[in-house]
């Protein structure tokens, strides 16, 4: 029997089949596949590999970014192996098994909800061909070719789960996924986590003991699939703690969080942890209360502000904040708003994404209360709602595109902080850049990451009372942040650095200032130095605009919490 997982990127795996996998290995099934693919994997590729391994079944994990493409890889598997059993399973076709079915003839069975109990019954019946009356939470077909919908069983405990990962070379370099809770104490209505009832804790002690297994293999990244990571306090603090105390100094940790859950005690140990073991995700969606009120969403922006700027002050912790475009009772100018208020806590990461209709969840139910038009295509998204029009939505994902390329890419931090400093707020900024980029002169430009530059460059020209000079040294720091000073493009040859290579040393090496500021570069050979390092001689300060000539000294080396390379000013 083969597991099949068609992931949104080439760096994620799926938890999901690792989990049904190996919970059946644990109870002595044998004979079960696990294959990994990507979206962007050609289907022929995919067809090939699936006939070439001859399973009796096939089971793929269904998600609203990959649904389209299984049931393309499926239609075309039961042309050239009939006999073949199709198995669906996931969100994605959990709460509208009948319609996937009735809709998909190829599909031969569907899971509803957690996969891991069930496959293994199901995995049972086929191996030995018995009825699937006994399979709970599944929907078939019978000989008749009727709907048959089996009952429902308890979830598992979560100690009986198995650890999902067993060989750590095939997943090199690639995030690994954990859960230590299932289930949300929140009732959030465009997700679906609002349709479950109560959350779940894995035991403590088998939470350590696998955590430690990712420490122990120095895996890049850990993300937990947790929907509140912090739903039970005390619980995720015993866990930061024992990452903080046990921190290998290269694994980053990943969890969502939830603002309204926040604490004190919580907050101000993340203070304690080294600067990138932790990464936050918190999802704010809104800031309109009436929105939030319809969506059934509780807490206040005010105290996300004040948790969000103390965690943001320790500068060791990678912040992502989430926005939702096309909820009930936002249109674009409340949306400005939300946006704007957003923009200002200055997070890492600003996601901003559009409503989608997922199957069973209360959105879904909502949707004619405030005509609420979604694509009837995956991944279901708005096009249209009372308060927002299709033009609306088209012209936020322009600004969808530009928070991407400039905010999130990190590679224009002081760029954009000097540019919104010269509009009214940020979405006014964005707003203008988006209608710049139908200029003629510019609408061919941004296909590359040195298009990016010149873009930004083209449009300050194009924005009243901005010094263009002066923001060319502003985007060329920006520039030298993220890139070597190897083939500096042309925009910055009204910028030259005015420094030789024997005043570089002279400047940096013989005044001390690596000694006091960099010292693990102190005593490197100046052709050392010159390899891991750049400076450069500006006639203003980039951060304060003071025309007053400044020596930048840029450590590739060492990076900051954006990524960049680090810096420091001397006059």
């Amino acid at each position: 029997m083969l597991l099949c997982a068609l992931n949104a990127k080439y760096i994620h795996t799926n938890i999901a089949l690792r989990l049904i996998k190996e919970y059946c290995v644990s109870l002595g099934a044998e004979n079960i596949e696990l294959a990994e693919y990507t979206i962007n994997n050609y289907t022929e590729e995919i067809l090939k590999n699936i006939y070439l391994s001859k399973p009796d079944a096939v089971a793929f994990s269904c998600y609203i970014w990959n649904i389209e493409i299984i049931k393309k890889i499926a239609a075309i598997l039961k042309k050239i192996m009939p006999e073949i059993k199709i198995i669906f399973g996931g969100p994605e076709v959990t709460y509208n098994a009948k319609e996937v079915l009735k809709n998909c003839l190829s599909c031969d069975i569907v899971i509803s909800g957690e996969g891991e109990y069930s496959f293994y019954k199901l995995y049972n019946s086929l191996e030995n061909n018995t009825s699937l009356s006994d399979v709970p939470n599944i929907l078939y077909r019978n000989t008749k070719n009727d709907l048959i919908s089996n009952l429902r069983c308890d979830p598992l405990d979560m100690s009986v789960l198995p650890f999902p990962y067993t060989d750590f070379s095939e997943i090199e370099n690639k995030i690994c996924y954990y859960e230590a809770s299932r289930g949300c104490p929140f009732r959030c209505q465009y997700c679906l986590s609002s349709v479950e009832n109560g959350v779940r804790f894995a035991p403590i002690s088998k939470v350590k003991r696998e955590l430690q297994i990712f420490l122990d293999q120095r895996v890049k990244q850990v993300k937990f699939v947790d929907r509140t990571f912090n739903s039970k306090n005390d619980f995720a603090v015993e866990i930061v703690k024992y990452l903080i105390k046990n921190d290998n100094g290269i694994t980053n940790f990943h969890f969502e969080v939830a603002a309204e859950l926040l604490d004190d005690e919580f907050v101000s140990l993340l203070g304690t942890a080294r600067k990138g073991l932790f990464q936050l995700e918190i999802g704010v969606q809104s800031t309109n209360k009436d929105t939030l009120k319809s969506i059934s969403r509780i807490g206040t922006f005010e105290k996300l502000c004040f948790y969000v700027t103390k965690i943001l002050s320790y500068n060791n912790i990678h912040i992502h904040l989430d926005l939702i475009a096309g909820l009930p009772c936002e249109g674009l100018k409340s949306f400005e708003k939300s946006f704007n208020d957003v923009y200002s806590l200055s997070p890492h990461q600003f996601q901003l994404g559009f409503l989608k209709i997922l199957h069973g969840s209360g959105m879904e139910k909502l949707c004619d209360k405030y005509k609420i038009l979604y694509s009837p295509f995956a991944p279901y998204e708005v096009l249209s709602t009372d308060c927002l029009s299709y033009d609306d939505i088209l012209f936020l994902k322009k600004i969808e595109d530009l928070i991407d390329k400039y905010y999130n890419s990190n590679r224009f931090v002081y760029s954009m902080k000097y540019l919104v400093s010269h509009f009214e707020d940020a979405f006014t900024l964005y707003s203008t850049l988006a209608k710049l980029r139908n200029d003629s002169e510019m609408k061919n430009l941004n296909h590359n990451k040195n298009d990016s530059y010149r873009f930004l460059m083209t449009a300050a020209s194009k924005i009243k009372n901005i010094d263009i000079n002066e923001f060319k040294w502003i985007l060329k720091l920006d520039y030298l942040l993220h890139e070597r000073p190897r083939g500096i493009p042309d925009w910055t040859k009204d910028c030259m650095n005015l420094f030789t290579k024997d005043e570089v040393y002279d400047q940096i090496v013989h005044r001390n200032v690596i000694a006091n500021c960099y010292p693990s570069l102190d005593g490197r050979a100046p052709k050392e130095l010159f390899e891991i390092s750049y400076t450069e001689k500006m006639p203003l300060n980039p951060l304060t605009l003071k025309k007053k000539q400044t020596t930048i000294f840029i450590n590739y080396s060492e990076r900051n919490i954006w990524d960049n390379a680090e810096f420091f000013l001397k006059f």
